[in-house]
């Protein structure tokens, strides 16, 4: 006996970069909006400790931004539209 014949149909969709990079924001802003939505953790400000590692991390990013050997990037450079 013959196997039977099964068609299948393939849709391949072409984005062009500008496009996924959209849809990519668009997939990020939701999950991160479901994520603080749903998480009930500490809601007040958080205190850094002088001398800490993250402290003296932060304290040397300010460093080199004062240089000009950072570039920060605009919410709208970032995300494709203005803050909310």
């Amino acid at each position: 006996m013959a196997e039977p014949q099964v068609a299948t149909t393939q849709m391949a969709t072409m984005f062009d970069l500008d496009e996924l990079k959209e849809i990519v924001r668009s997939v990020v802003r939701e999950e991160v909006a479901a994520a603080l939505e749903a998480w009930t953790g500490y809601v007040e400000p958080t205190i850094i400790e002088p001398g800490s590692p993250l402290y003296e991390s932060l304290m040397d990013i300010q460093q080199r931004a004062r240089e000009g050997r950072l570039k920060f990037y605009t919410h709208e450079e970032v995300w494709g539209d203005e803050p909310v």
